[in-house]
């Protein structure tokens, strides 16, 4: 399988599971996203990068200190994931946001956001920076517990 199709089978995996938002995205402000017949919904914001696989342990580390607990004290934010997956040499890590709102993910990536906002080490760890990211709106969250 290609990288371009595994990347679509994978979001597409990621958007079907959803993320547990329960009582956060019922609690999210008026207008911030299209409201469905369960209630209102989300957006996700999906990175992807890669990374040598001797690295990836040391790369998480850095990843969740440097990046995932920033992106998780920002007013909007409703959660995190972050998916791993190695295969021969490299390790490729996606990682999805949960926000009420685009203007809320501005507080974290600045006005344009569909630029990849890389940490400051990403450099030394990536195989490549990826220049974009993608957006999706969630319009359903099953995931059972």
């Amino acid at each position: 399988m290609k990288r371009k199709e595994l990347r679509a089978v994978v979001i597409g995996s990621i958007l079907f599971v959803g993320v547990s938002l329960g009582m956060a995205v019922a609690q999210m402000s008026p207008g911030a996203a299209t409201e469905t017949e369960k209630g209102k919904v989300a957006i996700a914001r999906i990175w992807h990068g890669r990374t040598k696989a001797d690295k990836a342990n040391e790369y998480y580390a850095y990843l969740k200190e440097a990046g995932i607990q920033k992106i998780q004290a920002i007013p909007g934010n409703l959660g995190v994931q972050v998916l791993r997956r190695t295969t021969k040499e490299v390790t490729e890590f996606t990682v999805i946001s949960y926000w009420n709102s685009l203007d809320a993910i501005r507080q974290f990536a600045g006005q344009d956001i569909e630029k990849t906002h890389n940490l400051p080490r990403d450099a030394e760890f990536l195989l490549e920076l990826e220049p974009t990211v993608a957006h999706h709106e969630v319009v359903l969250n099953e995931w059972k517990r």
